[in-house]
């Protein structure tokens, strides 16, 4: 065996781990608690405007089966877990009065907020935290996903009107009911797999872009185009909104009811 290895782990490795182990940016303690998954088929509605012989169609539903390697974060993201990236220069302040709460979700984040947070939080602990994909995060939230299908029977594309009543009466329905305050972690139960708050009145950001694909008369992608300054928001159904907007109700849902309000949960990749 040559003299730079160690049962079979070249020396260089195990040095990049040490220094790893003994960096004092890297402080394991802040990771949040997370929910770990196991690998199961779901059935899954891609968001983005889907459109076949130049009408407005819903996104082909498939089963997904997916072996996730990642964790999900059991709350979404704290007001005082977000403050310590403000403390520490890597996050910007989002005006909260008072001091942050550890119980209470932090809203009022664009997708760029979450992902400078998401940036820091891998820093700081040594581990690579990110935003879900919107597959994942169906994928994870189980019986909170809400499949945005309109269904509507005989639609030949001619009356383009009944889509955009449908699309409103849709998230109409799945409005908050209650106050629109963000509530306290737990507020909203947890679902079959024990993640908190999923589907409450806290819409979370995903990484994934807004898209536009066209289908040819068998159901085959013939383009695809995607709008990366929109992203989508997961929650009792699902927004397009531009990726600097901290409170949709004020402008910047790309189309459809806003959310009430916007905050994220990270997943942790797994070596």
């Amino acid at each position: 065996m040559h003299k730079a290895t160690l049962i079979g782990v070249p020396a260089a490795l195990l040095l990049g781990a040490a220094v790893l182990l003994l960096d004092p940016q890297h402080d394991p303690e802040l990771a949040p608690e997370t929910v770990q998954l196991t690998q199961r088929a779901f059935a899954f509605r891609p968001a983005g405007d889907y459109w076949q012989d130049k009408r407005a169609i819903d996104a082909p539903s498939a089963v997904e089966n997916l072996q996730p390697r990642f964790e999900v974060m059991k709350y979404q993201v704290s007001q005082a877990e977000y403050a310590r990236c403000v403390a520490e220069g890597d996050c910007l302040s989002l005006g909260e009065p008072g001091t942050p709460a550890a119980d209470l979700p932090q809203t009022g984040a664009s997708l760029l907020d979450a992902q400078l947070y998401a940036d820091w939080l891998s820093r700081r602990t040594g581990q690579t935290w990110r935003l879900p994909s919107d597959r994942e995060w169906a994928f994870f939230a189980g019986s909170r996903w809400a499949d945005d299908a309109l269904r509507i029977d005989g639609d030949d594309g001619s009356n383009p009107a009944r889509r955009w009543l449908a699309r409103y009466s849709f998230e109409a329905q799945t409005r908050t009911v209650g106050p629109a305050q963000p509530q306290a972690r737990g507020s909203h139960g947890l679902n079959e797999f024990g993640i908190a708050d999923l589907g409450g009145n806290v819409w979370e950001w995903t990484q994934s872009c807004h898209q536009r694909i066209n289908l040819d008369a068998s159901g085959e992608p013939l383009s695809r185009v995607e709008a990366c300054s929109i992203r989508i928001a997961e929650g009792k159904h699902r927004a397009a909104i531009n990726d600097f907007v901290r409170d949709a109700r004020g402008g910047g849902c790309a189309a459809g009811q806003p959310p009430d309000n916007l905050g994220f949960r990270l997943v942790r990749e797994i070596p």
